[in-house]
């Protein structure tokens, strides 16, 4: 008995890896796939991010990127409000994030240390989260209260 659970055992954990690895599988091998991309405008400054709005996209973020452009971004997108968290695992870039409510008022801007396993939760339910470089919103004046426009209908699904 103890035989066929050990040949059993690694078919198993080979397909749990390959599973987990799956929707991950270039960052398990040290080279993160580009997400899909969309214009949004920031407080009239108009952006090009990247998307976020399944659960593997979400849970990968920006991690193991070496940099990311200038006015680079990724925008988390939920299907509803909720109170979001984000922590920086396996982050290596220093970030700043956004907070945004449905109709697109910034209600929170934190900034996130590489590495870090502090979560930054938002004071209020949001329906969307941007991560910029560290220190993009204060260089271009963009605060609590300011208006991100993201036009999207056929990004409006992701995960609970």
């Amino acid at each position: 008995m103890k035989n066929k659970l050990r040949r059993l055992s690694l078919p198993m954990l080979l397909v749990c890896v390959s599973l987990l690895c799956g929707g991950f599988w270039d960052v398990c091998y040290g080279a993160p796939k580009r997400n899909k991309v969309l214009p949004i405008n920031v407080a009239g400054i108009e952006l090009e991010v990247e998307l976020a709005t399944t659960f593997e996209e979400q849970i990968l973020g920006l991690m193991y990127r070496d940099k990311l452009e200038k006015n680079g971004g990724m925008l988390f997108v939920f299907p509803k409000e909720k109170v979001l968290s984000f922590w920086m695992k396996d982050t290596r870039i220093p970030l700043s994030i956004a907070f945004i409510k449905e109709d697109g008022r910034i209600i929170q801007i934190e900034s996130m240390k590489p590495y870090s396993l502090d979560t930054h939760v938002s004071k209020e339910k949001a329906k969307y989260a941007l991560e910029m470089n560290e220190g993009w919103f204060k260089m271009h004046n963009v605060g609590e209260g300011d208006t991100v426009k993201i036009p999207l209908t056929m990004y409006e699904k992701g995960p609970d």
